[in-house]
């Protein structure tokens, strides 16, 4: 929560020290988006143009949170120190970062690769080593943060501590879009998902013991408040992202990267079949999890505005585009519907979410202005 303004600074600079890393996941929720529309199976003349546009705005405004939050640290140290401490979710939406990059890094994939030049190809290989090291920072420096350097009791958990490893679960998912879309060797590809599905390992893994803590604090009567319900939405993050990894690392399997590489007992083509359907199976499991999660998001928000609260609208893009990859792979006519659907509702939320964010900016509300921005 912003602090009050009761400090002499000018507006401008009371909003700078009050911007916070809950704006990452505005790009974060854009960058999915992008993807979504590109993807989507139901396509109208136009739709990939509009897909591009969101991709540049995803890169705009990712780039223009990253300055003015450096900035903000720059200027204003102890009080981007005293914000990581205090406040959970300041830290874990840091992780937010290394989710839209990889966004960025898979439109380029699909985009630049696809229908511009293969030389692009390697520029997103490299990239996307980048962007592991930005998710290895964020699943296990932020996540030694979260839970040994500033701890909260399970009473207390929120579904936000999951952030850090739907950033690992995220990398994996773009490292299939790089195997499969980027035209690297077999060799690169090989590398690219061996780490993806380390990644896979550590995510899933925390994000379950996560699960069950917030579960056990459910059942002991320890509820957030009503007005927080939307958070609950991104429980269904790591399963939905984790499912749409496990598919397409498994479709990369099947089109012969192991084969081509043919090394040691594992990296062959006789593993190449059992890995790659095994890793579809896992992914349409995974999104039998997310489901649920999604669907208990669902329930919660509902009961928040029954009891006179307005949730914000939550964003489910990553659970949204793990649909849009099961409709393919299945060629399921009902997962092409429910996909397209999703996105329709995802869209209209984001326009709702920008249009409050618009207002909110305008009027100083989401920058900690208590009197707007006008000088005192």
């Amino acid at each position: 929560m912003p602090s009050p303004d009761i400090s002499p600074l000018p507006p401008t600079r009371l909003a700078l020290r009050e911007f916070t890393s809950q704006w990452f996941l505005v790009p974060q929720g854009t960058g999915i988006i992008a993807l979504i529309l590109h993807q989507l199976d139901c396509q109208f003349r136009g739709l990939k143009i509009i897909s591009y546009i969101f991709w540049v705005i995803t890169i705009v405004l990712w780039f223009a949170m990253l300055l003015i939050y450096g900035v903000r640290s720059a200027l204003y140290p102890k009080s981007v120190a005293a914000a990581l401490r205090d406040t959970p979710i300041e830290i874990n939406c840091l992780s937010s970062i290394s989710i839209t990059f990889t966004s960025i890094i898979q439109m380029m994939a699909l985009v630049l690769v696809q229908g511009w030049a293969r030389g692009w190809g390697i520029a997103v290989y490299v990239l996307w080593w980048v962007n592991v090291a930005m998710a290895i920072l964020a699943c296990i420096v932020l996540a030694f943060f979260t839970f040994r350097v500033f701890p909260s009791k399970v009473s207390s958990l929120s579904p936000g501590t999951q952030l850090p490893f739907i950033a690992a679960l995220t990398v994996a998912a773009g490292g299939g879009t790089v195997a499969k879309y980027a035209e690297i060797s077999c060799a690169q590809q090989v590398a690219v998902i061996i780490v993806s599905y380390l990644f896979l390992g550590t995510g899933f893994t925390i994000a379950f013991a996560l699960d069950v803590l917030y579960l056990s604090r459910l059942m002991h009567q320890s509820l957030p408040r009503a007005a927080q319900a939307y958070q609950d939405m991104i429980l269904c993050g790591p399963w939905g992202q984790g499912s749409f990894a496990l598919q397409i690392l498994g479709q990369v399997v099947l089109t012969g990267a192991f084969a081509g590489e043919a090394q040691g007992v594992f990296l062959t083509a006789r593993a190449a079949d059992p890995v790659g359907f095994a890793s579809i199976f896992a992914g349409l499991l995974s999104w039998g999890a997310g489901t649920f999660w999604w669907t208990f998001a669902v329930f919660s928000i509902l009961r928040g505005v029954f009891n006179g609260y307005r949730p914000k609208p939550p964003p489910f893009g990553v659970y949204t585009h793990a649909a849009i990859q099961l409709g393919k792979l299945l060629d399921s006519t009902a997962f092409k519907v429910w996909s397209t659907v999703l996105t329709i509702l995802l869209v209209v939320i984001w326009l709702v979410n920008v249009a409050q964010s618009i207002r909110g900016v305008l009027s100083g509300s989401l920058l900690g202005l208590e009197h707007g921005w006008r000088r005192i």
